[in-house]
């Protein structure tokens, strides 16, 4: 490995798993949970539509969050940060339960219909880790897998759920990794 490439301060502290842990910890609930509903959706889809939507407002949060030391130095800067999220995630919000008024959720079974909050919002989420946080992008990959499992796998909660597992190891892994290397 190049010297370059290397940590070589005397003077910078290790990255503890604690503090890797801790930082992650908002992502590990969404992971947990999405697996989770993902899981219910694949049981019990008539269930768990309404859940989804609860999902929803909890992911924004977390994206707001984890952009946060992103957003700038000053107030204004922070401010600005603060009101594009909310716009952001205040026109996914609305436009998903606009979806959903009225008779549209005739045309779709609960099922698909999980599968359409799923979709949509781990797009969102994509999407805003792109521009805001590189973790929030992999947990929206994430979704979108998870959404197409829930409508091309049938039964296959267990499959997803191991996928996951194995996403948000390795996001807590680069997440440590980069910590060194910074």
């Amino acid at each position: 490995m190049p010297e370059a490439a290397m940590n070589t301060d005397p003077q910078a502290k290790p990255v503890s798993w604690t503090k890797v842990l801790f930082v992650s910890l908002p992502y590990l609930v969404l992971y947990i949970a999405a697996i989770v509903l993902v899981a219910m959706t694949d049981a019990d889809p008539e269930r768990t539509a309404d859940l989804w939507k609860l999902f929803m407002p909890v992911v924004a949060l977390v994206s707001v969050i984890g952009g946060w030391r992103f957003s700038g130095d000053d107030t204004k800067e922070k401010a600005l940060y603060i009101g594009k999220q909310v716009l952001y995630w205040a026109a996914v919000l609305v436009g998903i339960y606009l979806l959903f008024m009225g008779d549209t959720p005739h045309f779709l079974n609960a099922e698909s219909q999980g599968f359409v909050v799923a979709y949509i919002l781990g797009l969102s989420a994509l999407l805003s880790g792109i521009y805001v946080d590189w973790k929030m992008s992999v947990f929206g990959a994430f979704l979108i897998a998870s959404a197409i499992g829930i409508a091309f796998v049938d039964d296959n909660a267990l499959l997803i759920s191991i996928g996951g597992i194995v996403v948000a190891g390795i996001t807590v892994v680069l997440m440590r990794w980069r910590g060194k290397n910074a």
